[in-house]
């Protein structure tokens, strides 16, 4: 490897470097306008990793910019047989060069050449001035360039590793010095430029007969008297040989004007590089970059090097912080507020808490038994913006404060309450991260400290959040999304926070029952197994069950992936018919994940109070739902027997309570009626009459009263299909009809429900023309896929276009619902709780003598939540476990 002696320049062929990268790494990553970025994200990438390990003075990057007329009228075809360059790279090579720019890193192009030829000028230069050269490209012909100041850096294994060629590492790979590479490649000829050499000859050959000879014109010259095919190839094709070797050689002449000794790495301004990778949300790769170096601000001195600058940070304790802060509720500031990311499990031991008002210029940090009035006051009164509010909103009010229990949470105004996560993923729904440090990247171009104390990170994200606040306000009311936010988000929190910590009680004897019964069908499946394999092999690898299926039993392999074929549900599954023991797997599976997943672990995550405490995330689904994690509790499954038994483990933890469940039913296609306003499809609700068996009656022609079970079942599966934007090929596979059926089922269904056609067709439109989906509500969801001329993408990003709006409306009210239910439990006093949220389903739990009462409210909130063309129907069912109740 290198070593970091000055006067080494690493000088990169771009579009060598682009195309690679664009082959290397999906293609479904994007900026948040929607422009594909995995080439500029594997560009960055090996470009800082060149840098980390090499170390080098400086760096130049060369592009193409035509290319020579020689080339082309040696050979007509050279490069004529490559496609032109795909949209989705051609878009990206702007982008890295706007990037290279930010870095302060030379961008060489000369009209008329390509890269290769830059490079060999950079070369030449060096060799003249005598600075080491380093040229990174993925085309062999540059090995011609190596000597003992030149060397080569090759790309492999994707973009992730690089290895070095220096003139003995040429000549031990190819059998010729770096000097004969052009002769070796006028006989051998070069695929991927089109040059075609003399045929028959091959890689060895062409060593072989160079290391013999010394050079082309030796080679043909001696072919006179060569027998065999190889002379008479060589005397055929000699012109060829020569062309080939005029096309492959690279010219060091090229005029550049860079004078490469005054190149240096890092010696950029850190508040451009921060806008230019915040721009793309390259948040990941931003620390790497500016701890390589940097001058200059960022953003008027918030970054860790002017902390100081910005604020004095002190620390107030007793009368004197709740003084302050009291002061700053006053002045209607918003307190940016953050926690340090110590070990103390609580804020009233030794965990501190750090507050900023919006303009003063100070800081608080808070701690020990002092904090608690302070935060009182904040809770009570002040606007509080922080990167995780129900997470503050816990440690504000710990489970053993007896004031300070889930329902204090009611006490807040929600308008007084600002999460810059939230915020972020209304207007980035797609964004892999929301973490702070992030956010004050991408919106702020702010860097956060990393090797500061506690109280100064604490400080950083304190103001972090608080400028963040005022930022992401601004672009919420400029993109429409502030009604969300106010409307539904930010009042949902206290809601969550409270179901939270109310927690849902576990009956661990019913999983203890559950785990030896399954246990046993384990055993039973094992053996099943094993004797129709006709071997023991572990049935939880798929590379051994793939040895099974595929080579020991012949079975037909039906998807390969990259460590051979697939032996996932879908493959087993068209492997069923063929053999048994595929619908064992599939069993064993099933049984093993619900063993693993919930009977083994529910268990032990139940806490001190006899509960199972979930999170519930709202910055996770795409489509605005909440998810569940640490457990899932959204995700048991309820259409096998095991899975339905394991709800019935969920009880209420105060004995003698019950378990009440209330749904909506078929709330998506009640949007799809109101948003398409198709009169036949409201009337097949409003109707009274089964809705599928409508469906069914105008899809097939049968009457209403005489639609045959099998009808239904098929109607059914085409209004979710269509529901959830699924295609004719989705619909054979679900009901095994031919894909011809499947596709005149959902004709008639359109031709039946014509006015849902049209919306549907009008809202892809919309979608293609502004980049994003909407809800009845305004939540918007880019769909960067629908630029995409990857047909499968463009067709997801269809797919996603047509069911946002009723998935991400049913969201919507869900949350609303929520909202109104958690309100009107609290007016009413009652002592019923809402535990849990799946999909389009509250569970509670409430005594005996107020399910009549709940029965009422959850059915009129639920219900009365928003006004469409249909009526939101809501179903309530109770009993002593969540699986009576469901």
């Amino acid at each position: 490897m290198e070593d970091n002696r000055s006067g080494t320049i690493v000088a990169i062929d771009g579009n060598s470097l682009l195309h690679r990268a664009f082959h290397a790494l999906p293609q479904t990553m994007t900026a948040p306008d929607g422009r594909p970025t995995n080439a500029v994200l594997g560009f960055v990438s090996m470009l800082l990793k060149i840098v980390q390990e090499l170390r080098p003075q400086g760096v130049i990057v060369a592009f193409d910019k035509g290319r020579p007329a020689f080339r082309s009228e040696a050979l007509a075809c050279y490069k004529t047989h490559r496609p032109p360059t795909a949209d989705e790279l051609k878009v990206q090579f702007p982008m890295v060069k706007a990037l290279l720019g930010a870095m302060d890193v030379p961008i060489l192009e000369v009209e008329g050449w390509e890269g290769d030829d830059v490079l060999g000028a950079i070369a030449s230069k060096a060799e003249q001035i005598g600075v080491r050269a380093l040229l990174v490209t993925g085309d062999r012909d540059a090995m011609q360039l190596v000597s003992d100041n030149v060397k080569l850096v090759s790309t492999r294994k994707g973009i992730t590793d690089i290895v070095i060629y220096d003139r003995e590492a040429v000549l031990e790979r190819y059998g010729v010095t770096p000097e004969q590479i052009p002769d070796y490649l006028g006989l051998k000829g070069d695929a991927s430029d089109n040059i075609p050499g003399v045929p028959g000859i091959g890689e060895k050959t062409a060593a072989k007969l160079i290391a013999e000879h010394g050079s082309l014109e030796a080679v043909l010259s001696a072919a006179k008297e060569m027998r065999g095919k190889l002379g008479e190839n060589l005397r055929t094709h000699a012109d060829d040989a020569l062309a080939s070797r005029l096309v492959a050689t690279i010219r060091r002449d090229v005029p550049i004007d860079i004078d490469i000794a005054s190149v240096r790495w890092g010696n950029f301004d850190r508040a451009r590089v921060m806008e230019a990778f915040g721009e793309l949300r390259f948040t990941s790769m931003l620390d790497r970059v500016l701890s390589s170096g940097g001058v200059g601000s960022v953003d008027g001195g918030h970054g860790e090097e002017a902390l100081e600058d910005r604020a004095t940070v002190k620390l107030f304790t007793g009368a004197t912080a709740s003084e302050r802060i009291k002061q700053w509720i006053a002045e209607g500031a918003w307190l940016g507020i953050a926690f340090d990311d110590g070990t103390s499990e609580s804020l009233f031991a030794s965990h501190r808490y750090l507050a900023i008002a919006e303009n003063t210029g100070e800081a608080v940090v808070l701690e020990g038994d002092h904090a608690q009035d302070a935060f009182s006051a904040i809770l009570g009164q002040g606007k509080v913006a922080s990167g995780d509010v129900k997470g503050l909103l816990h440690e504000f009010c710990p489970p053993a404060a007896d004031r300070c229990r889930e329902s204090a949470f009611g006490d807040i105004e929600p308008s007084r309450l600002f999460d810059c996560a939230v915020a972020v993923y209304l207007l980035e729904s797609n964004r892999s991260s929301y973490d702070l440090r992030s956010l004050a990247a991408d919106y702020l171009g702010r860097s956060m400290p990393e090797k500061a104390g506690e109280r100064e990170k604490a400080a950083a994200e304190a103001w972090a959040a608080v400028d963040l606040a005022a930022a992401l306000e601004k672009r919420l009311r400029e993109d429409g999304s502030m009604q969300v936010f106010e409307r539904i988000e930010m009042p949902l929190i206290p809601v969550l926070a409270r179901m939270e910590r109310a927690g849902v009680g576990l009956n661990t004897g019913v999983l203890e029952e559950l785990k030896c019964e399954i246990a046993g069908r384990i055993d039973t499946l094992t053996s099943e197994i094993y004797d129709l394999a006709g071997v023991e092999f572990l049935i939880d690898s798929p590379k051994q069950i793939a040895g099974i299926l595929f080579d020991k039993l012949g079975l037909p392999g039906r998807k390969r992936t990259k460590t051979g074929f697939s032996t996932d549900a879908g493959v087993l599954a068209e492997l069923a018919p063929l053999h048994p023991i595929a619908e064992k797997i599939v069993a064993y599976r099933e049984l093993a994940k619900l063993k693993s997943t919930y009977i083994d672990a529910l268990p032990a995550l139940v806490a001190s109070d006899g509960r199972i405490h979930t999170t519930f995330n709202q910055t996770v689904a795409a489509t605005g739902r909440l998810s569940s994690s640490a457990p899932n509790l959204q995700n048991i499954p309820v259409r096998t027997e095991f899975g339905r038994r394991i709800r019935a483990a969920f009880v209420p933890a105060v004995e003698g309570d019950l378990m009440v469940a209330a749904d909506y039913s078929q709330i998506e296609l009640r949007i799809l009626a109101h948003l398409s306003g198709d009169p036949g499809l409201i009337e097949a609700f409003t109707s009274g009459e089964d809705f599928h068996a409508v469906t069914a009656s105008r899809v097939f022609g049968v009457a209403v009263d005489e639609v045959p079970a099998e009808y239904r079942f098929r109607a059914k599966a085409v209004n979710f299909g269509i529901v959830y934007g699924q295609s004719a090929h989705g619909l054979a596979d679900s009901l095994k009809v031919s894909h011809a059926e499947a596709q005149e089922m959902i004709d008639r269904y359109y031709r039946a429900y014509p006015k849902v056609r049209e919306y549907l067709d009008e809202t892809i439109a919309s979608a293609h023309r502004d980049g994003y989906a909407s809800t009845l509500f305004g939540r918007k969801r880019r769909i960067p896929e629908l630029k995409s001329s990857n047909y499968n993408l463009r067709s997801f990003g269809e797919r996603t276009a047509m069911n946002h709006p009723m998935q991400g409306t049913a969201a919507d009210i869900m949350k609303l619902a929520m909202i109104e239910v958690d309100k009107s439990l609290r007016e009413h006093g009652m002592d019923a709780k809402m535990l849990l949220q799946v999909h389009d389903e509250l569970v509670f739990e409430c005594p005996a003598d107020e399910l009549e009462r709940l029965s009422r409210l959850a059915c009129d909130a639920m219900g009365g939540v928003v006004e469409l063309s249909v009526p939101l129907e809501v179903n309530v069912a109770s009993g002593e476990n969540w699986a009576i109740a469901k």
